[in-house]
C-alpha cells in the first residue's frame, strides 16, 4: 500500500521563529517518521538552506501571488457560508498539491491556504496576544481585524488545532469558541541546529565569534526589536546595576531591525550604554550556539507568551536561564530559572543581578535546566506529530 503524502507547509526564511518551528516539525518527521510521505512547500527554494541532504528532500514550490481585493473579498464570504461562493483558488497551488496527492497539510502557522484550496489541515496557532495587548504598535486595528479573520477561521476549519500550552487551548475556545475537544498541545522544542551543534565545547564557541568584538563576560539576548521584546525596560534594568552596584553588566542582542530598532538604540545612546551592548544583527544558526555556549546567561523578557522557545535553546546547550513570569512561561521553565516581572526594572536587575554574581546559583540552574529537557529530543517530537496525523487521517 502506497504512503500517505502530507505536506508540510513554510512561511518565508524571514519569518524568525515561524520558520524555525517549521523546520523543527518537518525535520524531526522526515527523520524519525516512516509512516508518510513528507513535503515541504514552500514559495522559496529552501534546499540550500536545510542542514540535511538536499537529494532526501521532497518540495514543491508554490509561487507567491498578489491577492487582488475581489480575491480577498471572496475568500471572507466562502469563510462567512463555508462554500465556495467566489472561485479563490490559485490554479498552482491546486495543481502542484493534486499532482503530489497531498492528501493532508501541516501549516505551522495561522493561514487559510488549507481553506481556499480545500484540502484537509492539521494548523498550529501560537498565540493570541493581540486579545491581551490591543493597545500595543505591532497590533493596530487592521492588523487585529486580520488577525481575527485568519486566526480564527484557520481554526475553524481545521481538522485539528496545535497550540504550545493549556493556555493556548483555553485561549482559542475563549476568544474564538473552538472546540476544546479539536485542539492538541504539543509544547515548542529547539530549532534542530541547536541539536546539531550542542556538544560544540567553549574554546570553539570562542574561535567561531572571533570576529566579533566582544567581551569576555555577558549577557545574552536573541529577539527581534519588536516592541514586546521589551529591550528598554531590559536595557534600563542594566543602567540601574550600573548606579546602584557599580557594576557594568555586557549584553549581547541579536536579531533583525523591526519597529521598534531606532527607539532602542536612541535608548542606549541616551543613555550613555553604548560600550556595555552589543548589537551583532542577524547571526547564523552556528554562532547563535556559540553565543549561547559563551554567554554567562540568557536573559529573555519577553512579554508574549504563552511559552517561548529560547529558554529551552538555552537548557539544551547548557546556559542559565533568566525568564519572564507571566503567561505559562513559569510551567515552561519550572525550577530551571530565575523568574521575573518583565513590566518591574528593578525585579529584572535584582534577578539579573542574582545570576551574574552567583556562580553556585548558575551551575544549579544548568544542571536543572540538563533534567527538564532530557526527554525534549527530534524524535519523541516526530512521535507526537505523528500521533496527531494518525489521528487527523482517520478523521478525513
Amino acid at each position: 500500500m502506497d504512503r500517505i503524502n502530507i505536506g508540510i507547509l513554510f512561511p518565508s526564511l524571514k519569518g524568525g521563529g515561524v520558520f524555525q518551528y517549521a523546520l523543527s516539525i518537518y525535520y524531526s518527521l522526515i527523520k524519525f517518521s516512516t509512516k508518510y510521505n513528507y513535503y515541504l512547500i514552500s514559495a522559496e527554494n529552501f534546499d540550500q538552506l536545510i542542514n540535511f541532504n538536499p537529494a532526501g528532500v521532497n518540495s514543491i514550490f508554490i509561487p507567491t501571488i498578489k491577492a487582488s481585493l475581489t480575491n480577498k473579498i471572496g475568500v471572507i464570504f466562502n469563510l462567512i457560508f463555508n462554500r465556495d461562493i467566489f472561485n479563490t483558488h490559485k490554479s498552482e497551488e491546486i495543481s502542484s498539491l493534486k499532482e503530489r496527492k497531498i492528501a493532508l497539510l501541516i501549516i505551522p502557522f495561522p493561514s487559510l491556504f488549507g481553506f481556499r484550496n480545500k484540502i484537509p489541515y492539521i494548523v498550529s496557532i501560537p498565540d493570541l496576544m493581540h486579545k491581551y495587548y490591543p493597545s500595543f504598535p505591532e497590533y493596530p486595528l487592521k492588523a487585529r481585524l486580520l488577525r481575527d479573520i485568519v486566526y480564527k477561521n484557520s481554526a475553524k476549519y481545521s481538522v485539528l488545532t496545535i497550540v504550545d500550552s493549556h493556555q493556548g487551548l483555553n485561549d482559542l475556545n475563549r476568544f474564538f469558541n473552538i472546540p476544546k475537544g479539536k485542539i492538541r498541545i504539543i509544547p515548542y522544542i529547539p530549532a534542530p541546529y541547536i541539536y546539531e551543534y550542542k556538544d560544540m565545547d567553549l574554546k570553539t564557541a570562542e574561535n567561531i565569534l572571533k570576529k566579533y568584538p566582544l567581551p569576555e563576560h555577558f549577557l545574552f539576548y536573541p529577539a527581534q526589536f519588536w516592541y514586546h521584546k521589551n529591550h528598554i525596560r531590559l536595557i534600563q534594568a542594566l543602567k540601574n546595576i550600573k548606579q546602584d552596584y557599580k557594576i557594568e553588566i555586557p549584553l549581547v542582542l541579536v536579531g533583525s531591525p523591526k519597529e521598534s530598532y531606532k527607539k532602542i538604540m536612541d535608548f542606549i545612546n541616551k543613555s550613555n550604554m553604548s560600550n556595555q551592548i552589543y548589537s551583532l544583527g542577524y547571526v547564523s544558526d552556528i554562532e547563535i550556539v556559540a553565543l549561547y555556549k559563551k554567554a554567562v546567561a540568557l536573559v529573555y523578557p519577553s512579554l508574549f507568551g504563552p511559552t517561548n522557545i529560547p529558554p529551552l535553546e538555552a537548557m539544551v546547550l547548557g546556559t542559565p536561564v533568566l525568564c519572564s513570569n507571566i503567561f505559562s512561561m513559569p510551567e515552561q521553565i519550572g525550577n530551571a530559572g530565575l523568574l521575573f516581572d518583565p513590566f518591574n526594572v528593578e525585579d529584572i536587575a535584582e534577578k539579573i543581578y542574582q545570576i551574574w554574581t552567583n556562580e553556585n546559583l548558575r551551575n544549579e540552574l544548568v544542571q536543572r535546566g540538563y533534567e527538564r529537557v532530557k526527554d525534549m529530543t527530534l524524535e519523541n517530537y516526530a512521535k507526537q506529530w505523528e500521533k496527531i496525523i494518525d489521528e487527523a487521517i482517520k478523521m478525513l
